[in-house]
């Protein structure tokens, strides 16, 4: 059921506005050569097609990993894209 701009709460707003905001952001990092060319160097070739259920990661503090490539991954630090100025 689609819900129409005034039936949607203040909060629910602000997500979509967040969420638009992040896949603006991704779509421009992803034209940017040198953040592809980072990506190409870095993220494990088993993580480059979309997540089936079983392989996304849920959890928090007691997060379940499909592979030891998402726990890699998704490690916190393990990688970092830091673009040349």
């Amino acid at each position: 059921m689609a819900m129409r701009h005034d039936d949607l709460t203040e909060e629910q707003l602000e997500l979509q506005r967040a969420y638009r905001l992040s896949w603006g952001a991704a779509q421009e990092a992803l034209a940017d050569p040198e953040y592809r060319a980072w990506l190409e160097e870095n993220c494990p070739p088993s993580l480059r097609t979309p997540a089936t259920s079983a392989e996304e990661v849920w959890g928090g503090r007691r997060a379940t990993f499909p592979s030891d490539d998402a726990r890699r991954w998704l490690g916190i630090g393990d990688y970092q894209f830091q673009p040349s100025e």
